[in-house]
Parts: C-alpha cells; structure tokens; sequence
C-alpha cells in the first residue's frame, strides 16, 4: 500500500499538483481550475513543489507549512524566477490573512498530522472567498488501517482516536461532516487506487464556500 507524503525529501512535479498515490496526472486542472490572476493558499506545503507549479501558471500563493523547514520552497521559487509567499506557522493560524481573500485553499497529505481538523476548516472558511473552494487530499483511511504486508486485513478502526504513527484518521463521514459545519458545501468526493492496490490509497474531497 502506498503513501504519498509531499514532507518526503523527493522530487515533486511542478506542472501539475500531485495529489496522491493514485491520483491521475491532469486530475487536479479539473479540481482546481485556471490558476492565472486567482489567489491560492496551500496548507502544508512541504518542498513548496505544488505552490511553485501554480505560481508559474500565474496564480498569487500564499503556502504555509507547520514542521517542515520552508527554505527548500523559497529556494525552489528563487530557482523557477517566480514569487511564493511562505509562512512556517500552524495549519490552523490564519490570523496573518483577512476574510474572504483566498479564492481556493488546497491541502495534500498535511491534514493527515492535524488532530482537529475542523479547526483548520474553520479558519480556512473564514479566508476563502464565497464561491471559492477547498480541496484536501489525504492518506485514505483504508491504507492506513489495513495490514501494509496483507492489505485484506484491517488491524485498526477506521474511526479510531489514536493516530497511526504521526498521522490520524480523517474518513469520509469525519471530512464530509467537519466541512457542513464549517458551512461548506462538498461537490467531489473521490477515491483513487494505486496501481493494482486491493484498496485505495487517496481520498480527495472539494467543497465550495456558498
């Protein structure tokens, strides 16, 4: 079973946003829609490959990122010539933005470590623009609840508080519900398999702020 980290020290496509394991090149133009003039906030944002890759298609990003070192990302932007504004904060401190500002906030990978998801949903509602989106991408809880030798097995709940390793959780029922709070409303819900994986490997949901 395979697990896509964008924190994974790797080599990371800049034409187009990798969403996960499984998850079809292209894919993300549709879920994302034309960059160019648009104002996009990235949640952890790793090696800064995916905020580079939509500033050089001409959108203004902002890509925060709470553990991993943000110089590789400011080096990245200086090597492609073009300009990122990054932030080393907590996924949920937004106070540096005003409301209604963003026009799509995407997350790969990064709410997996983050307990409280409906925190950071909320603070990103409250930036996003209405009309805007926020699209997440995540370890599917069934690759990290199933036996990673015999993928058959489950060995862990889905819906269990304890976190695998550094990472929790997060199902279908848990995003879906944690975006309806937040006054969401989802329009994609996506399952991807990687190669001939038993299970899936990414869930990637949209929702747009009405």
């Amino acid at each position: 079973m395979k697990l896509h980290d964008t924190r994974t020290p790797t080599d990371r496509p800049i034409d187009y946003v990798d969403l996960g394991a499984g998850v079809e090149p292209g894919l993300d133009r549709r879920l994302i829609g034309h960059a160019s003039g648009r104002r996009i906030l990235e949640l952890g944002c790793g090696g800064g490959h995916a905020a580079v890759g939509l500033a050089l298609r001409g959108a203004r990003v902002t890509a925060i990122d709470d553990v991993t070192e943000i110089t590789a990302g400011r080096e990245l932007a200086i090597r492609h010539e073009t300009t990122v504004e990054f932030h080393q904060t907590h996924l949920a401190d937004l106070a540096f933005l005003t409301a209604d500002q963003i026009d799509l906030a995407f997350s790969v990978t990064a709410l997996s470590f983050v307990e409280d998801l409906d925190r950071v949903v909320r603070q990103v509602h409250r930036v996003i623009k209405p009309g805007g989106h926020l699209l997440i991408s995540l370890p599917h809880p069934a690759a990290l609840c199933a036996d990673q030798h015999d993928p058959a097995l489950t060995i862990r709940p889905w819906n269990g508080n304890r976190p695998v390793g550094e990472r929790y959780i997060h199902n279908v029922e848990s995003i879906v519900s944690s975006m309806c709070r937040a006054k969401f409303v989802v329009d994609t819900v996506l399952e991807r398999h990687a190669d001939d994986d038993m299970l899936p490997s990414t869930l990637v949901v949209r929702a747009r702020k009405t």
